[in-house]
């Protein structure tokens, strides 16, 4: 990364003359950037004109989300090495959102899907592979066709709600690890459900980006805010599509009532608050999945992700406060960093004008309300929607 900072302000003034003063050396280098809802939607088209016209090289960007409520307007930039980057653009479809249960769903729908999908309902069936299958193939993005598989090291995106297309695509980089925004919702502010930017034009769905084939290899670390475990460590005994069907050979949904129950979290906690899968890597927190339901007589446990962890899997089942606020370290760092959140959802009002004005430089952050996607090398790509959570890329 050649450059990154982010500037929090009440004011889109001072966010334009931010831009301003940016080394004119910049401009011949890709920039991806975000800026956040809050934006008064009388100044949002002067800072994404101001923003997609700087860089002669490309531009990527999106609106992002208010890291907390009555947050200053945030505008993060990042300018990467021409030699080293490229901007791209995806139009791949992906699948609509997940349904609770999905594996019933599709038990149920008849021998014509299971034809389409050329599989036999046996025991051997790699669910994994069917639900990573993509309606484009292993299509590439057009301008990342010309790069050489093995030399891709990162890859950033900001995408939409259906990104399972192009995670499916971006996987034929087998040594990339890939970090990936989800854009805010954005129909209350421009109409779109996302608004996402590729050179000055403005996409309602799909994703853009930008490729590292070169330079120094950033590292990736994550960190989840928040969360307190409520079991010990357990074993994925059976799971399927994105159930998890037993935990140490027990219904996984009695489990976690009795964990509730355990840690005293009854009444309101257990029925507003949230509860996570954590999958376990050396004795560490590496994933984190979301419940979405369960139910004690047929003992699946719903998780919002693609497909659930494979049998024999260390996970751990978590609990977060809906009500925990979610810190907001603004540190200073010595070398340029790019961090993404997930936020809680806010109401996104448009901030008060006045003077203050906060720039802090070697550090590129965006929040989501929609949260984040990590991918690994060969990690299957997840998301990550607990608030609080951050995964950073150091150089």
């Amino acid at each position: 990364m050649l450059y990154s900072s982010t500037v929090l302000a009440r004011s889109p003034s001072s966010i334009l003359a931010h831009i301003s003063r940016l080394p004119a050396e910049l401009t011949t280098h890709p920039l991806l950037f975000t800026i956040s809802t809050n934006t008064p939607v009388s100044s949002l088209s002067s800072l994404v004109s101001a923003l997609s016209s700087f860089s002669s090289f490309g531009s990527v960007g999106c609106l992002s989300a208010a890291s907390y409520s009555n947050a200053p307007i945030a505008c993060s930039l990042a300018f990467f090495r021409k030699e080293d980057a490229t901007p791209f653009r995806s139009d791949i479809p992906g699948r609509p959102e997940t349904q609770v249960g999905r594996w019933h769903a599709m038990r149920n729908k008849g021998k014509e899907d299971v034809q389409r999908v050329q599989v036999g309902l046996t025991e051997s069936v790699d669910w994994e592979k069917i639900w990573s299958r993509s309606p484009e193939g292993d299509v590439l993005p057009l301008a990342l066709r010309g790069l050489r598989r093995k030399d891709v090291h990162t890859i950033i995106t900001l995408t939409d709600n259906a990104p399972q297309g192009l995670n499916k695509s971006l996987s034929s980089f087998p040594h990339a690890t890939r970090l990936g925004l989800f854009g805010s919702s954005t129909p209350f502010v421009t109409g779109r459900p996302y608004t996402l930017l590729y050179n000055g034009s403005v996409n309602s769905s799909g994703a853009v980006g930008i490729a590292l084939s070169a330079g120094p290899r950033p590292t990736l670390q994550t960190t989840f805010h928040g969360l307190r475990a409520i079991t010990e460590p357990l074993k994925v005994t059976r799971s399927e599509g994105n159930l998890v069907n037993e935990l140490d050979n027990m219904n996984p949904t009695t489990l976690l009532i009795s964990a509730i129950e355990k840690s005293a979290l009854t009444g309101r906690a257990a029925k507003d608050d949230e509860f996570y899968l954590g999958v376990l890597r050396d004795g560490e927190l590496w994933q984190i999945h979301h419940i979405m339901s369960g139910g004690p007589s047929r003992g699946t446990m719903a998780l919002e992700t693609e497909i659930a962890p494979r049998e024999g899997t260390s996970v751990q089942l978590f609990h977060r406060p809906n009500d925990d606020a979610v810190p907001i370290v603004w540190s200073h760092p010595s070398k340029n960093t790019l961090t993404l959140l997930a936020a809680l959802e806010s109401d996104s009002a448009p901030v008060e004008e006045e003077n203050s004005v906060t720039i802090v430089e070697h550090a590129f952050v965006a929040a989501s309300e929609n949260g984040f996607m990590i991918s690994r090398g060969d990690e299957m790509a997840w998301t990550c929607t607990a608030p609080g959570s951050a995964a950073q890329l150091a150089w």
